[in-house]
């Protein structure tokens, strides 16, 4: 895209930048016709790597560049199929091929585009270019990643389900015979969109058995990699998964399991700056995570989004779970007012957790984001269900709500 020295390397960084924060998984390649220096600070390459692009090329005549230098001249298919993983490969300096593209055009450099009308899909420029694709001004890079968002990464309006195919039918054929599911129910299903955060213990049950029942886009959020201790319990991840980002493998398994649904993956932490953008982006979330202070930040966006939640939380070998609708029940902070602080509380590391334990709280959070999802049976709304393993005891507890909550009294 563009000439030499445009600052087409400027764009990119800040595309892949704004991509990255919204959870997808860039990469990029460099087409140089000189030797192959990769790694060099201030190289394009460098640069795209420094902006957050997960795999990073350079191809030259005497190879490309990847995880290590192959022999021979590469052909972008050739590429691409090396970045099999990534939601979008981003290819700077490749003038051949059919796929759409968006060139820049500076007056600076030059007065009319490189590619030929038929290959453009819009232009970047500040010229008041009129050359028959969408013009976007030099600044608005915000502009062109909601036209890739649009027009590549998100599910087109024309492909939402509106009846299940063959496979689908079969695959799904248990779901459908259930009372109040049927056809209708599992295109709900389809249609439908949870955020997991944190891919452990209770994620990884969670991810399972949502993907497996055919929810049809799946969000996981967890900064955390794959560490020895966590394969006694967290059943996405393997041996051969060690030192690898946790959203990563849970991808690899959950598309493996059901290649048809969508899996966003989010490599960082759920925090207080992300947490509105990422929430209002589902149906529902559901608070797999090991620590208050992030239960705390979930709390506090899906109240104010108007999202329901299913907490979970284990240690040992007891568990609970609840399920909350903000506005018809009680939120965390009606039960857990203040965070009593990390010292306060004890851990998974300090006691120990029987994986199992975890399976089975991570069930039931799945069964509960399912019944709401198809509007049927009873949830865990002002009902803590808390277990005890060790007599294999379950207790429902009746929670009301608190009128003067600091979260949810207002609602």
């Amino acid at each position: 895209m563009g000439c030499s020295n445009s600052g087409k390397t400027t764009l990119i960084e800040k595309l892949i930048h704004i991509l990255n924060q919204r959870g997808y998984r860039i990469g990029t390649v460099k087409h140089h016709r000189g030797v192959f220096q990769f790694d060099l600070e201030g190289k394009d390459t460098w640069r795209h790597a420094q902006a957050g692009a997960e795999m990073v090329a350079m191809a030259t005549p005497d190879g490309i560049g990847l995880v290590k230098k192959l022999t021979g001249e590469i052909s972008l298919e050739q590429v691409l199929s090396l970045m099999s993983d990534m939601d979008i490969v981003i290819v700077e300096g490749f003038k051949t091929g059919s796929q759409p593209k968006i060139e820049l055009v500076r007056s600076a450099i030059s007065q009319q585009p490189v590619c030929s009308q038929e290959e453009l899909l819009a232009l970047v420029s500040d010229l008041p270019l009129d050359y028959g694709v969408p013009l976007y001004d030099i600044n608005n890079i915000e502009g062109v990643a909601d036209l890739i968002e649009e027009r590549f990464l998100q599910p087109s309006k024309q492909n939402v389900h509106k009846e299940l195919s063959h496979e689908q039918k079969k695959r799904y054929h248990r779901n459908i015979q259930l009372p109040g599911v049927g056809e209708a129910g599992q295109l709900k299903l389809l249609q439908s969109s949870v955020l997991v955060v944190g891919t452990g213990g209770l994620g990884s049950p969670v991810a399972f058995y949502l993907g497996a029942a055919g929810i049809g886009r799946l969000g996981l959020i967890d900064a955390d990699t794959v560490d020895y201790s966590n394969l006694q319990r967290q059943i996405l991840h393997s041996t051969s998964d060690l030192g690898r980002p946790k959203v990563e493998s849970a991808r690899e398994k959950l598309l493996a399991l059901n290649p048809e649904i969508e899996v966003i993956t989010y490599p960082y932490r759920f925090n207080e700056e992300n947490a509105a953008e990422l929430v209002k982006n589902y149906d529902i979330v559901v608070d797999a995570t090991d620590n208050l202070a992030t239960r705390y930040i979930i709390n506090q966006a899906c109240v104010a989004e108007g999202k329901p939640f299913i907490y979970g939380g284990v240690l040992s070998m007891v568990g609970q779970c609840m399920t909350i609708l903000p506005g018809k029940g009680p939120c965390f902070r009606c039960i857990f007012r203040e965070n009593p602080g990390d010292k306060a509380i004890k851990t998974t590391s300090d006691v120990g957790i029987l994986g199992s334990v975890a399976g089975i709280i991570g069930t039931i959070q799945a069964t509960e984001v399912v019944k709401y999802l198809l509007g049927q049976g009873e949830l865990l709304v002002g009902r803590m269900l808390t277990m005890d393993a060790f007599s294999m005891n379950f207790m429902d507890v009746e929670v009301k709500r608190d009128k003067d909550c600091p979260a949810c009294g207002k609602l």
